[in-house]
């Protein structure tokens, strides 16, 4: 579509975007200019896409989505697909002031990340951004790019991805999964997904980062506050995306305030376990005594980190570490409830390997691939992340025949070629056996299914949020059948920062 109607221009004034400064009029030519005048059939601007006033800068992409089209901006991944069959694989589209690709042929996703720089640049989250500044805090890992950012990641990432390094946890975790499992005593049901999860999940991080328990999990279903802040702070950085005028970079909306509110306490909260520790770790020194060691520990013992980076990514991973793993689960357990099948294979392996109570060690879970390939098609099935990886090359690439030029901003969408029937062949069936090998596994190209993200800036919580989530699921499920209540036969979900059910989902309970 090259020209507005003029039904949808009458409407720009109501939604532009902070910087356009632009006429309409001026603003379309211009765009109607720069598209049609390719030459070559080769470079960026050649490359197919929404053009005419979708092309807009700032507000063309709000043209693309609800009042003025059928597709949700919360579920943009809809609309990803729309472009990828109507324009093929590789689609230019105007973000802000600049030209984005999406990418959905793995192995362009390969090329892209091959060609990664040394310190891989990832948008940063506007709302933290403006917290950090105002607070007068230096920014978390999660919103470093650069040398900075490299500085904190690298010995980080050396403790927390090595496989033994988490893997010493299960035991812990396996107590907590048991108090889960136990909160459920005399129960028929378990209500309110993700949040209740995300009590197992704040409890399971508390000990991976500060060697203690938080008291999330109650037997009277008291809500603390430290899950209330979380919430709070989870559900506006994960809306703010979705604000047509971001007013609370100019002022302190009441939208921020809230924000502001909960980041205050999850960060004090943060300082006083680290606090805590720091003393603990002291007096066993000074005693000559040993330490129990954990995350924060191992990241103070190791060489490259000063103290303060040490408070910036255990904050970031303290915080980050409990939503996605909840959300996760909730969508597994509903794969697993819907297909009875799946879940009877599952728990004959549950059976044989995981107590109703007590601890789950090191190397349980390696005994148990069917589990693994559950979470990974439930992954498959419900990508965690809209699209797939945001990546910025600092050099320019050829893709599909085009030149791209460096600088330019790549979404690598996984999470739509993981429906593709191309791909994943009956895309829309619930198959962990795709995943086994030496069972009805077909060839998959290992760029076709990152939801964890590749390379450097990899998610540095992998190995320690799968093994939450595996040691939990194998708790709960060997203690029941979990079902689907009458008449439910999918969750709706949107993308927050994670892929959040829209409303508080519920599983009824069978006793094994």
């Amino acid at each position: 579509m090259r020209h507005a109607s003029r039904g949808m221009l009458s409407n720009l004034k109501a939604i532009t975007a902070p910087g356009c400064r632009c006429a309409v009029t001026t603003a379309t030519q211009r765009v109607d200019h720069e598209v049609g005048n390719s030459t070559g059939g080769n470079n960026l601007i050649d490359i197919p896409g929404p053009n005419g006033i979708y092309a807009l800068s700032y507000i063309g992409l709000r043209f693309q989505f609800k009042p003025f089209s059928k597709y949700d901006l919360r579920k943009f991944s809809t609309k990803m697909e729309a472009w990828k069959n109507q324009y093929g694989p590789i689609v230019r589209a105007k973000v802000g002031n600049r030209w984005s690709l999406y990418l959905f042929d793995p192995d362009d996703i390969e090329k892209v990340f091959r060609a990664d720089q040394k310190y891989p640049e990832r948008a940063t989250l506007p709302i933290l951004s403006v917290y950090e500044k105002r607070q007068k805090i230096p920014p978390s890992l999660a919103n470093t790019n650069g040398i900075e950012w490299y500085t904190m990641r690298a010995p980080t990432q050396k403790v927390m991805l090595r496989p033994k390094a988490v893997t010493k946890y299960a035991p812990k975790l396996s107590k907590i999964a048991d108090d889960f499992v136990l909160a459920l005593e005399n129960k028929d049901r378990l209500d309110n997904l993700p949040f209740k999860l995300m009590e197992y999940s704040a409890e399971g991080v508390g000990m991976l980062c500060f060697n203690t328990r938080l008291g999330c999990i109650t037997p009277d279903n008291t809500v603390t506050p430290l899950m209330e802040y979380t919430k709070d702070y989870l559900d506006r950085l994960g809306n703010h995306f979705y604000k047509a005028i971001p007013s609370y970079m100019f002022y302190k909306t009441k939208y921020y305030l809230k924000f502001e509110e909960a980041a205050d306490y999850l960060y004090s909260t943060a300082d006083k376990h680290i606090n805590r520790t720091l003393k603990d770790i002291q007096r066993a020194s000074d005693d000559n005594a040993e330490y129990e060691r954990n995350l924060l520990s191992d990241l103070l013992s190791t060489p490259g980190l000063t103290t303060q980076q040490v408070r910036r990514t255990i904050t970031d991973v303290f915080i980050g570490g409990i939503d996605s793993t909840a959300n996760t689960m909730t969508f597994l357990l509903f794969h697993l409830a819907k297909n009875q099948d799946k879940q009877d294979r599952l728990f004959k392996d549950l059976v044989e390997h995981v107590p109703k109570m007590g601890e789950i060690q090191e190397d349980t879970i390696n005994k148990m691939p069917y589990l693994k390939a559950c979470l990974k098609e439930s992954f498959r099935m419900v990508f965690p992340i809209a699209g797939g990886t945001l990546r910025i090359l600092d050099k320019d690439i050829t893709l599909q025949g085009y030149n791209v030029p460096k600088g330019t901003p790549m979404q690598l969408c996984s999470g739509i070629i993981c429906r593709d029937e191309n791909y994943f062949p009956q895309q829309d069936q619930f198959l962990p056996e795709r995943w086994i090998r030496g069972d009805t596994r077909t060839d998959v190209n290992p760029f076709a299914h990152l939801p964890f993200g590749f390379g450097p800036r990899k998610c540095i919580g992998q190995r320690f949020a799968e093994q939450e989530i595996y040691i939990c699921t194998a708790k709960l499920l060997r203690n029941y059948r979990v079902v689907l209540p009458p008449g439910v036969t999918d969750i709706p979900y949107i993308y927050s920062i994670f892929s959040t059910p829209t409303e508080p989902v519920s599983f009824l309970l069978e006793k094994r």
